[in-house]
């Protein structure tokens, strides 16, 4: 019976992360994550007690997903601007937006328990970014006077705004531009290993 429970659970998150990446918090319902997850109100009500605290479970493990992804890229045993490269130029899906911080102009960002896992993603890139430039500063491959707490925050905005960019223009083209840019600006500011 336990395990009956956990999985109408797992089918609520599941359908709650699906629902937030493809709509966004405000326009997502109850009734749209029980029609997607096949669940029953009670079921939803007896696992969560209402929308906030479904969609903070999901967040929490869109978060969980997205960090470990993140981890995974920037844990590799490549050169730091390697590592940072390969963040900017990873496979993304333009139109649909960042996974979890899509949601960041919504007023649901008010809410801590909402804010926190897209925060803590967002942080972690960063982080990440930061880390890797601060290694590559040490190793003197960056050009002097160049932050790499500066940097990686630019890098970080050029590809969330290049959501924004592929998402207003519907062109996924729009992205990759903005990336391209971010690659450039990396190269610029990169002293030649010559």
């Amino acid at each position: 019976m336990a395990r009956q429970g956990s999985s109408k659970r797992e089918a609520i998150v599941a359908a709650t992360k699906a629902l937030l990446w493809e709509r966004g918090y405000e326009a997502t319902s109850p009734r749209d994550v029980l029609d997607r997850s096949g669940a029953g109100q009670g079921s939803l009500y007896h696992h969560f007690p209402g929308k906030r605290e479904v969609a903070a479970a999901a967040l929490a493990e869109m978060a969980e997903e997205e960090i470990a992804a993140v981890d995974a890229l920037f844990a590799s045993h490549t050169p730091p601007l390697d590592r940072v490269r390969a963040y900017l130029t990873r496979e993304r899906q333009a139109l649909r937006g960042c996974r979890l911080a899509r949601l960041a102009n919504e007023a649901a960002m008010e809410e801590p328990v909402l804010r926190e896992p897209v925060a803590a993603y967002l942080g972690r890139i960063q982080a990440s970014l930061r880390a890797s430039l601060e290694e590559a500063r040490a190793a003197g491959s960056l050009l002097p006077g160049i932050e790499p707490a500066a940097l990686a925050a630019v890098l970080i905005a050029v590809v969330e705004g290049g959501y924004v960019l592929a998402r207003v223009h519907w062109d996924p083209g729009a992205m990759r531009e903005a990336i391209d840019g971010a690659v450039q600006l990396l190269a610029a500011v990169t002293r030649s290993q010559a």
